[in-house]
């Protein structure tokens, strides 16, 4: 790997790690993460913090944990992507089949053994060849990978058609009140469904690095490719973490609020403080002056 490919990796998957860390953090603070669509969200967390730690490990300076990175690599470098294209599952059978929670949590659950029928095969493949970074290690993690994907982008757009029936059916019908309550559970999926969207726009690079490779190896590199490919590779929970925090104005409001009432209790543990040394500077002035 180039020394500009290094940076760029060891940047992204920083940002995706804080991104990733933050969102668990704070969903287990709210108790967030007991919402099914933020538990969704809160379970992705979790495999981007590990995933871009994964990527984080530094495997070249000892043998040992260059093979522990590549057993982490293996188990969790498609995880993200698996998980994204579970929510477009998801977000679809919720918004076009109106499956309840209930429903789509044991689904979810379902998947979760899924999941893990890639990972013990990309675990065993790696362990055979003693290499991650073959040709033929990439190509089927890849192969997973852009399956992932593929199913992301399939879902995405029938979720989007669908929602935009139900944005022009609400702005024909229904009191205002309704209708708020309404586009609020539309925004949610909108929300959600940015997450696949997002998985799709990451893997762009990487996937005009890999094909270039695959239909003719001896092609130079392009730079710019290579260090977008490094960059955005395992950068999603920094993303999902602006998605779901940043321009999430009830999780704003509820960090607001968090942050106000913290203050107001320092505020109240000073003044009682103060109150304190008053009562003992008084106390002290009495007995002096008897």
């Amino acid at each position: 790997m180039k020394k500009g490919e290094e940076i760029a990796t060891i940047i992204g998957s920083s940002l995706g790690l804080i991104g990733a860390l933050l969102i668990i953090i704070i969903f287990l603070y709210f108790k967030e993460n007991k919402i099914f669509y933020r538990k969704l969200v809160f379970i992705l967390s979790i495999y981007d913090l590990f995933q871009s730690l994964s990527y984080l490990l530094p495997g070249n300076s000892n043998e040992n944990l260059c093979k522990i990175q590549y057993y982490f690599l293996a188990i969790f470098a498609s995880t993200s992507q698996f998980w994204s294209a579970s929510i477009s599952l998801t977000s679809y059978l919720k918004i076009a089949k109106e499956f309840d929670d209930k429903k789509l949590n044991k689904i979810q659950k379902w998947l979760h053994l899924i999941m893990f029928i890639p990972i013990i095969v990309l675990v065993i493949i790696v362990g055979y060849s003693h290499d991650y970074n073959k040709f033929k290690n990439l190509l089927i993690l890849y192969s997973f990978n852009w399956t992932y994907i593929i199913i992301c982008l399939i879902f995405y757009i029938l979720t989007m058609i669908r929602l935009r029936k139900i944005i022009k059916f609400l702005s024909k019908e229904f009191s205002s009140t309704v209708k708020k309550s309404q586009m609020n559970q539309v925004w949610i999926q909108i929300r959600m469904s940015l997450i696949p969207l997002i998985q799709i726009i990451l893997l762009i690079p990487a996937t005009i690095r890999r094909l270039r490779n695959m239909i003719n190896s001896s092609v130079p590199d392009i730079t710019a490719v290579d260090i977008l490919h490094s960059l955005l590779a395992t950068s999603q929970g920094f993303w999902d973490f602006w998605i779901f925090i940043i321009f999430d104005s009830e999780m704003r409001n509820k960090l607001k609020h968090c942050s106000s009432r913290k203050n107001f209790n320092n505020f109240q543990d000073l003044d009682s403080i103060n109150y304190e040394l008053i009562e003992k500077r008084d106390g002290n002035e009495i007995s002096n002056y008897d």
